[in-house]
C-alpha cells in the first residue's frame, strides 16, 4: 500500500476510508457520476486525536462564513473552488502537539521564502485539480472514445507522479514527502505496469520516413523506410500472434475489437494503481489548506493589515499585537487592529463597554486567532504568542427560535451547563454578554458562580457584560485570582475606537448610541406626527 504523503501532520495518520474512496474513484473512472460523493468524502477524512468539539464554537465564530470568502482560489486567471468541508474540519480540530504545529509552519515558511517552491506547489495543485476533474468528467463524455479518456486520466496521474519526483527533491520542509512518496509509487510493480501501458499506447509502432521537400517548402515525395513494432513492451504482440489470438477468440464465439481489448487492459491497470491514485487525490485536500491560509494572509496584507505565524507555547499568556477580526475583511473599510495581552496565563478577562463598541467582534477575533494559530496557519495579527489550548467553547450568538423550550436566560444557562460538563481544562472560553437575559441582582450571583467554576478549569477566558456596576464590584472585590478587565476605548467625541484599554467602562453610551441610530424622542415624535397628521 502506497503511504499518504501527509502534509498536515508530523506523524502520518490513517487517511480516509480507503475502501470507500477507492470505490468512488473506480466508479468515476468507469463512467459513473461520483463528483458529489468524492467531494463529500473529503469532509469525512478523519483527523488524529480530536479533542476539540466544533459544536462548542464553530457556529458562534462563523467559521463557514470565514471560509466562504476564501472558497475560490484564483490562479492564472482561473477560479479553483476548494473542498470547504475538508478545510473546515482541519480548522475546527487543531492539533494538540507542538511537532505538528511546527511541521505546518515550516511548510508555510518555505513557501514564503522560496518563490520557486511556491510556484511548484501551485503547479502541482493545478495538475491535481486537472486529474480529479478528468476523473469526474468521464460520465459526461459517453459519446466519445472512453478508451482515450481513460488513458488521458492515467497519463495525467503518470505526469503528476513524475512532477512530484522531479520538482520536490530539494524541498527542505515536509514538502519533500511529495518527492519521497513519488519515488515509492514509481518503484511499485503497479506503476511499472502503467508505464508499460502508456509506452505501448504512445509507441505502438515506429515509422521511419524519408521526406523530399521542394524549393517552395512543400513535400514532393514521402517514402516509408522502416516499420517496427514496440517489441520490448509487455503489451506488445507480434502481428502473427495477434492474428492467432483473434482467430482463437472468434472460434470460441467471442467477438471484440483490439480497442475493446486495450480498454479492458486499461481498467485492469487502473485497479492496480488505484491505491496510489487515491493517495494523490487526498494530497489535493492537504495542499488546499496551505493555499487557503496564504490567500487569507494576502487579503489581510492588501487591506494594510498583517498576518503572522504564532509562537505556540504551553502555559504561556496571550500576546496579540494588531489583532483584527478576519470576518470584517470583506466589509466596507478595513477592521481596526488592537492589542490584547492579559498578564496571567490563566486569566479570566472581563470586557466592558458600549454596544457596537467591538466587544463581540473582539471575542470572535480571539477565537479565530487561537484556531488558526494552533492549526499552524496564519493568525490575524502582526505578532502572536498563544497558549496550547485543549479545546474551545464560545457562546456569542443569541438566536431565538419558535421551538425553543426555554427563554433567553434559560437557553444561556443550558449553554453554561454544557460548558462545565463538557469542556476540557486548559481551554479557551469566550462568553458574550453573560446573563444579559435577567435582572442585575440575579445576574451578579450567576456571574460570580460562573467565575468561580471557571477557575477550576484553568482556562484562557474572556467574558463581556453590559452590567457595569457588577463589573466594577468584581474589580473592587474579585471573587477569584487572575481576574483582569478590559474596556472599550472611547475617543473625545464619545465614540468607540474599537480598541481596548485596561479597566472597567464607566458608561455604556446607550443614549449616544440611540441618538446615532435615530432613536430619540424628538425625532421619532416628529415622524409619528407627520404620519398621523397631528
Amino acid at each position: 500500500m502506497i503511504p499518504l504523503p501527509d502534509l498536515l501532520h508530523h506523524r502520518p495518520h490513517a487517511a480516509a476510508d480507503d475502501q470507500f474512496l477507492l470505490e468512488l474513484l473506480e466508479m468515476a473512472f468507469l463512467g459513473s457520476n461520483e463528483s458529489r460523493g468524492i467531494d463529500e468524502e473529503f469532509g469525512r477524512i478523519p483527523l488524529p486525536h480530536p479533542t476539540w468539539n466544533p459544536d462548542f464554537f464553530a457556529k458562534d465564530l462563523f467559521l463557514e462564513d470565514f471560509l466562504q470568502h476564501l472558497s475560490q482560489l484564483e490562479i492564472g486567471g482561473r477560479d479553483y473552488p476548494i473542498h470547504t468541508a475538508f478545510v473546515l474540519r482541519v480548522l475546527s480540530q487543531p492539533p494538540v502537539d507542538l511537532e505538528t504545529i511546527h511541521f505546518r509552519q515550516a511548510i508555510l515558511r518555505e513557501l514564503e521564502a522560496d518563490e520557486s517552491i511556491l510556484a511548484r506547489v501551485t503547479t502541482l495543485y493545478t495538475e491535481l485539480v486537472s486529474l480529479l476533474d478528468q476523473l469526474k468528467s468521464t460520465h459526461t463524455q459517453t459519446l466519445l472514445d472512453t478508451t482515450l479518456l481513460r488513458l488521458d486520466t492515467l497519463r495525467q496521474f503518470h505526469n503528476v507522479v513524475g512532477y512530484m519526483v522531479n520538482e520536490f527533491i530539494e524541498a527542505q520542509s515536509g514538502l519533500r514527502l511529495l518527492h519521497e512518496v513519488g519515488i515509492e509509487i514509481q518503484a511499485s510493480p503497479e506503476y511499472e505496469t502503467l508505464d508499460s501501458l502508456l509506452d505501448y499506447e504512445d509507441n505502438y509502432s515506429r515509422l521511419d520516413l524519408r521526406i523530399r521537400v521542394g524549393a517552395d517548402g512543400r513535400i514532393r515525395n514521402l517514402e516509408i523506410e522502416d516499420f517496427t513494432g514496440n517489441e520490448g513492451n509487455r503489451f506488445y504482440l507480434a502481428p502473427w500472434r495477434r492474428w492467432l489470438e483473434m482467430v482463437r477468440l472468434r472460434w470460441q464465439g467471442t467477438t471484440f475489437t483490439q480497442r475493446e481489448l486495450v480498454n479492458r487492459v486499461i481498467v485492469d491497470v487502473y485497479r492496480r494503481i488505484a491505491p496510489a491514485f487515491s493517495t494523490l487525490v487526498q494530497v489535493l485536500g492537504h495542499l488546499e489548506v496551505y493555499m487557503v491560509t496564504r490567500a487569507f494572509a494576502a487579503d489581510a496584507r492588501s487591506a494594510g493589515l498583517e498576518a503572522c505565524l504564532a509562537d505556540i507555547k504551553p502555559g504561556t499568556s496571550i500576546v496579540l499585537h494588531d489583532l483584527f477580526n478576519p470576518l470584517l475583511l470583506q466589509t466596507q473599510g478595513p477592521p481596526v487592529p488592537c492589542a490584547v495581552m492579559p498578564e496571567s496565563n490563566e486569566a479570566v478577562t472581563v470586557v466592558t463597554g458600549p454596544n457596537s463598541g467591538g466587544k463581540t467582534r473582539l471575542l470572535q477575533a480571539l477565537g479565530l486567532a487561537q484556531l488558526l494559530g494552533q492549526s499552524g496557519l496564519y493568525v490575524p495579527a502582526s505578532e502572536a504568542r498563544l497558549p496550547m489550548s485543549n479545546s474551545m467553547f464560545a457562546s456569542l450568538v443569541h438566536q431565538d427560535a419558535a421551538d425553543l423550550q426555554e427563554g433567553r436566560l434559560g437557553t444561556e444557562l443550558l449553554r453554561i451547563r454544557t460548558l462545565f460538563q463538557g469542556v476540557e481544562p486548559g481551554s479557551m472560553i469566550l462568553i458574550d454578554e453573560l446573563c444579559s437575559g435577567t435582572n442585575p441582582s440575579e445576574a451578579a450571583e450567576i456571574i460570580s458562580m460562573v467565575l468561580r467554576l471557571l477557575r477550576k478549569l484553568s482556562p484562557h477566558a474572556f467574558i463581556t457584560t453590559h452590567f457595569l456596576d457588577i463589573a466594577q464590584n468584581l474589580e473592587d472585590e474579585p471573587p477569584i485570582g487572575d481576574l483582569e478587565f478590559l474596556q472599550v476605548e472611547i475617543d473625545e467625541t464619545q465614540s468607540s475606537t474599537f480598541r481596548f484599554n485596561s479597566g472597567v467602562a464607566t458608561t455604556s453610551l446607550a443614549v449616544g448610541t440611540a441618538r446615532r441610530l435615530g432613536v430619540d424622542f424628538e425625532r421619532l415624535s416628529t415622524a409619528i406626527d407627520k404620519r398621523t397628521g397631528s
